[in-house]
């Protein structure tokens, strides 16, 4: 499995742990979230850099993830657990947007549902 794909998966994984997030303290910046991507001990993986990391921060800022989701993802709780509709929203947070901002093309669907010759 290559970087990108790992990180895809990680990043979805981290929206569906334990506990939620106390206190409503606003929607987290995509500064936010980028700079939390970039520490190399984020939920999501091994640090980003700054362009891939602005990007993955945009994709999530601009979903429909909640503030406490997004709040867990900035302040790196590996104890938050999303609800259904974080659940659901994630899955707005395309796998082809994310592997885009990592620099990885994802095998087209349609090649791998061809039987080769």
């Amino acid at each position: 499995m290559t970087r990108a794909p790992k990180l895809i998966a990680s990043a979805f994984l981290v929206l569906t742990l334990a506990t939620a997030c106390g206190g409503d303290d606003g929607r987290p910046s995509v500064d936010d979230l980028s700079k939390a991507f970039q520490d190399g001990d984020n939920v999501i993986g091994t640090g980003l850099d700054e362009k891939q990391a602005d990007c993955v921060a945009e994709a999530f800022h601009d979903s429909d993830l909640s503030d406490e989701a997004l709040r867990a993802l900035a302040e790196n709780d590996t104890d938050y657990q999303g609800d259904d509709d974080d659940a659901d929203a994630l899955k707005s947070v395309s796998s082809e947007s994310i592997a885009e901002c990592m620099g990885a093309d994802l095998p087209d669907m349609d090649d791998l549902a061809t039987p080769s010759s």
